[in-house]
């Protein structure tokens, strides 16, 4: 059974940590506190176990669901999956530090604002597209 609820609410816990994180990362001594790499890190943590619930649970049944459109869109919904956690790895690899250059901290801020907002829309697409698919299947 897909755990759609489960899913739901790591969506809600994830747009909370991209709220907080949206209004910590441009300010310079935040962004490079420790508090601010614990959300990071906890907010990889998130994105990661909501991939992997998705990989194991949704995708494992509709990949194999006899309705073609629903199997095309479930392939879609996983390679975009892919890319998503690819992206996110290098994105918490390049998060500032306490010694990091200015440079480098504001290609972050500019990297972050991009991909939360890449989250911010995957998130509002798969509650509004594809989990209803995936409840009336």
């Amino acid at each position: 059974m897909i755990p759609l609820d489960t899913l739901k609410q790591q969506h809600q816990e994830i747009d909370e940590l991209i709220n907080v994180l949206s209004l910590l990362i441009p300010d310079e001594k935040a962004r490079k506190s420790h508090i601010v790499e614990g959300l990071l890190k906890d907010l990889a943590k998130k994105v990661g176990d909501h991939l992997a619930l998705e990989d194991d649970t949704l995708y494992k049944e509709l990949l194999v669901h006899p309705d073609p459109e629903l199997q095309r869109t479930a392939r879609n919904f996983l390679s975009g999956s892919h890319e998503l956690r690819r992206l996110f790895t290098d994105y918490v690899q390049h998060a500032c530090k306490p010694n990091s250059k200015s440079k480098e901290c504001e290609a972050f801020v500019k990297e972050s604002q991009d991909l939360f907002e890449m989250l911010e829309k995957r998130i509002k697409f798969e509650e509004s597209k594809f989990y209803p698919l995936a409840e009336k299947a």
